[in-house]
C-alpha cells in the first residue's frame, strides 16, 4: 500500500533500541510481552494488548519486556486525524486487532482507495478507544530530573518531600509547584504511576505479584494488588491471564 508498511515486531526480552525517530508516525501493537519507549518529555509502558502511537520525526529509544511480539504499522501519508502530537497509548479492540491482521494480509495489487478507508477506520476506532493509563510526563528541569531518574532506578524509595527536596538542591515549596507545573502530577501521584508500570514491565518478564510488590516498595501483596486495580481497573492476576 502507497504510503504504508506494517511489519511484524519481534524482539528478545531484555533488548533495546537506541534513540531514533522515524520520518512518518507509527502505530505499534502490542500481542505479547511489553514494550517501553522513552521520549525525551515522557515514558511510556505497553504491555499485551496495548496500541500505542509515535508521532513523526519524534525521537525515541525502546525496551523490550519479556519475549516481545505485535505489529508495527508506518504511516508515511495518510495519518488518521487527531492523531496526538506526543507518545500516545490505547487499549485494544478486537476492531484494532482485526483491521492489523487484515492489513498484514493485504495483497499487493489491491485497490488503494480500499486500504484508505480500511485506514479511515482504524483513525475512527482509535477516536473511541479508551486512553490507557501507562503514559508518563518527564520533568524537564535538570533538579526533577534527577529525582525522576532516581525514582525509575529505584522506586521503592520512599524519602518524604523535605528529603527529596533537600537531595536534590531545591526548598520543599518549589519542589511541589515546579513539579506539578511540569508533570500535571504530584510527586506521590507521579511515583505510583511509575510504579505501577515497572509492574507492568516485571510481569510481563514472568515475575510473580509478590516479587512485584516487594521490588516496588508495597508492605504486602494487597497494597500492591489494590494499587495496581486503583490505576488498571483489574488485578494483576487479570493482566496475566488475558
Amino acid at each position: 500500500m502507497v504510503g504504508v508498511r506494517l511489519t511484524v515486531l519481534k524482539r528478545r526480552a531484555g533488548d533495546h533500541t537506541a534513540m531514533h525517530a522515524h520520518a512518518g508516525g507509527q502505530l505499534a501493537l502490542v500481542c505479547r510481552g511489553a514494550l517501553e519507549l522513552a521520549a525525551a518529555d515522557r515514558r511510556m509502558l505497553m504491555p499485551m494488548g496495548c496500541l500505542g502511537w509515535i508521532p513523526p520525526r519524534l525521537p525515541h529509544g525502546a525496551h523490550y519486556h519479556g519475549d516481545l511480539h505485535g505489529w508495527s504499522l508506518e504511516l508515511d501519508s495518510g495519518l488518521p486525524a487527531a492523531l496526538p502530537a506526543q507518545l500516545q497509548a490505547w487499549g485494544g479492540t478486537p476492531l484494532l486487532e482485526g483491521i492489523f491482521r487484515r492489513l498484514a494480509a493485504w495483497p499487493e495489487q489491491a485497490d488503494e482507495a480500499a486500504a484508505a478507508r480500511l485506514l479511515q477506520v482504524l483513525g475512527d476506532e482509535l477516536a473511541w478507544a479508551e486512553p490507557y493509563p501507562s503514559s508518563l510526563p518527564w520533568p524537564r528541569h535538570p533538579a526533577l530530573r534527577q529525582l525522576a531518574q532516581a525514582l525509575q532506578a529505584e522506586p521503592a524509595r520512599d524519602w518524604d518531600l523535605q528529603r527529596w527536596a533537600e537531595h536534590i538542591g531545591m526548598s520543599r515549596r518549589s519542589l511541589i509547584r515546579h513539579f506539578r507545573a511540569e508533570t500535571g502530577l504530584g510527586v506521590g501521584e507521579w511515583r505510583e504511576r511509575l510504579r505501577m508500570m515497572r509492574a507492568q514491565a516485571l510481569l510481563a518478564e514472568g515475575r510473580s505479584v509478590s516479587f512485584c510488590a516487594l521490588e516496588l516498595g508495597y508492605c504486602d501483596c494487597s497494597a500492591f494488588i489494590v494499587a495496581f486495580r486503583r490505576c488498571f481497573g483489574g488485578t494483576p492476576g487479570r493482566f496475566l491471564s488475558d
